[in-house]
């Protein structure tokens, strides 16, 4: 049995060291940050695959101050998750981010344009940062991370099982 729960707690160790800070968690005003962020590039794959590059424009111009606090949100974020190298980090990020986002686009064929267009009109339709902000988490942009809300507790069971996981 103890040998058992040794295994069980090594693969949850080995699990969490393979996958880095993915496991990390986000306080509400980093996802918020996240949200945003993944909208606006969401609006600039839209605007490049189907010539709305007028319409993004306005977009951020309308919301240049607002995009740029919560692009430092998010710069903060993977500053603290790691260290020197957060900009090897977040240039990865923004890049995937992109990426999936233009592969769900090409998923979606000549309709994507279509559902593009009606973005930008809701998007350009709203009057205020808390606006967008709501608009961002309840449509939320498809994103290339797997994010954790904080506030999830281990049990007092899973860190008995830490404890006697060997040590590397």
């Amino acid at each position: 049995m103890r040998r058992t729960a040794s295994r069980i707690a090594f693969g949850l160790i080995a699990a969490t060291f393979m996958g880095g800070n993915a496991m990390a968690c986000m306080v509400p005003s980093t996802q918020q940050a996240l949200d945003v962020i993944g909208l606006k590039s969401t609006l600039m794959v839209s605007a490049l695959t189907c010539d709305q590059r007028s319409d993004y424009d306005t977009f951020m111009t309308k919301f240049h101050a607002h995009i740029l606090d919560e692009q430092h949100s998010v710069d903060a974020y993977f500053r603290e998750e790691h260290g020197r190298l957060f900009h090897t980090y977040e240039d990865s990020y923004v890049t995937s981010l992109a990426n999936v986002q233009s592969s769900a686009g090409i998923h979606e064929g000549s309709e994507f344009c279509n559902q593009s267009k009606t973005l930008f009109g809701q998007v350009l339709a709203l009057n205020s940062q808390s606006q967008l902000d709501d608009f961002a988490r309840q449509t939320p942009a498809i994103q290339p991370i797997v994010v954790l809300e904080c506030g999830i507790v281990e049990s007092s069971a899973f860190r008995r099982m830490e404890r006697l996981a060997p040590k590397p």
